[in-house]
């Protein structure tokens, strides 16, 4: 069975004219920008997962141990999504990656336990990446942490400046949120109220 499509419609008769809120790159630009937005998503999922609330785990031992020169586990990722778009037509792109993860088995951690991340970040103009935000959950945590599924870029009040829709997923169900991006901050803008 094929996954839902979710197509977002703004209606205003007055509005600005629309316009594509994506932001192209070269095929280069696009490998370098997705290698630096994996490595920040890695950093996130390592982050959670070395709390001893995730899951019920123990603390990872690279976590324990402040000096340690251990390296910490590379999780690994699938289905992973990266979508770059130019919200305030400033040429300075915003990447948002959807994605699962998994990392080596740990003692005391199920193995069936995988990572949902969803993590946005703004490129500037030198070509650092910067965080904006991100949100890892879990497949045993769904019941008390949703993910977030994007839908598109918007313009949802009218002004010319896109906004991110996402769908937020839980056990409770699901709901509609939209965010801005200032900065390095994501504000909400709307945010629905889970149903079936």
């Amino acid at each position: 069975m094929n996954p839902v499509q979710l197509i977002p419609a703004v209606s205003d008769a007055g509005g600005p004219e629309p316009r594509p809120y994506a932001y192209s790159l070269k095929p280069e630009e696009e490998l370098k920008l997705r290698k630096k937005t994996l490595a920040l998503a890695a950093d996130e999922v390592r982050a959670w997962a070395a709390q001893p609330e995730s899951a019920g785990a123990k603390p990872a031992a690279h976590a324990a141990r402040p000096g340690s020169k251990a390296k910490p586990p590379e999780p690994s990722f699938e289905d992973v999504q990266m979508h770059t778009f130019d919200l305030s037509n400033s040429n300075e792109p915003i990447i948002v990656l959807t994605a699962k993860a998994h990392l080596p088995v740990r003692p005391n951690t199920p193995s069936d336990l995988q990572y949902i991340i969803t993590l946005v970040a703004r490129d500037d103009i030198y070509g650092d990446l910067h965080k904006v935000f991100g949100s890892v959950t879990d497949t045993h945590h769904f019941d008390v942490l949703s993910r977030l599924e994007l839908i598109d870029a918007v313009d949802a009040d009218g002004d010319g400046r896109g906004e991110l829709l996402f769908r937020q997923v839980s056990d409770a169900g699901s709901a509609f949120v939209l965010y801005r991006v200032i900065g390095d901050r994501l504000w909400p803008l709307f945010q629905g109220t889970p149903g079936p």
